[in-house]
């Protein structure tokens, strides 16, 4: 159900073009099938959580902290390592400049795909690569996120996920974000 209500975020933010348009599709089969799987696959998990990133280098200059959420599914692909898709929508405050003049607040919808590999315990490192959309004309940017986090057991055998990251989107330039996540594992 949620995967539903933030594909209806997609829709409604994204301009509807050809390649956008697969692309919703794409996501819809995707969690669809997914949420089916979570049924009968002891192998596959997933986590929904919010995020708090703040600007980093020149995109610190126009912009400061975004809040957000996420959702990611993952699939054991062997023995301490997972395959990863993740997607979301985080939006960052612009902040005001000089002469009374403030810059626009940037919305970014991140789609990515990786791995997580769990070092010993709960601690993993995690690597994503995708594309993040970008309001007020930004289009499409190539995405990266380095991370590094720890998963928390609790007593109902399910697990919760604190995750510090950085997030990259390059395009004519980089904006970063140091972010953190906490997300609930179903």
């Amino acid at each position: 159900m949620f995967g539903i209500t933030v594909l209806g975020l997609y829709i409604c933010i994204i301009k509807q073009t050809e390649m956008k348009k697969i692309i919703v599709f794409t996501l819809l089969a995707f969690f669809t099938s997914t949420m089916v799987m979570a049924q009968s696959d002891s192998k596959f998990r997933f986590s929904v959580g919010p995020e708090l990133s703040f600007a980093s280098g020149s995109f610190s200059n126009s912009h400061s902290i975004g809040i957000g959420g996420t959702a990611q599914a993952e699939i054991s692909l062997q023995e301490h390592l997972y395959g990863t898709a993740t997607f979301g929508l985080i939006a960052y405050n612009g902040k005001s400049s000089g002469a009374g003049y403030k810059y626009k607040g940037t919305t970014i919808l991140p789609l990515r795909v990786g791995v997580k590999y769990f070092l010993s315990g709960g601690i993993y490192g995690a690597a994503q690569l995708g594309v993040g959309f970008l309001n007020n004309g930004g289009g499409t940017a190539f995405a990266y996120s380095p991370q590094i986090g720890y998963e928390f057991k609790t007593k109902s055998d399910k697990a919760l996920d604190a995750t510090f990251k950085y997030d990259g989107y390059s395009k004519d330039g980089t904006l970063g974000a140091i972010g953190f996540r906490l997300a609930y594992i179903f």
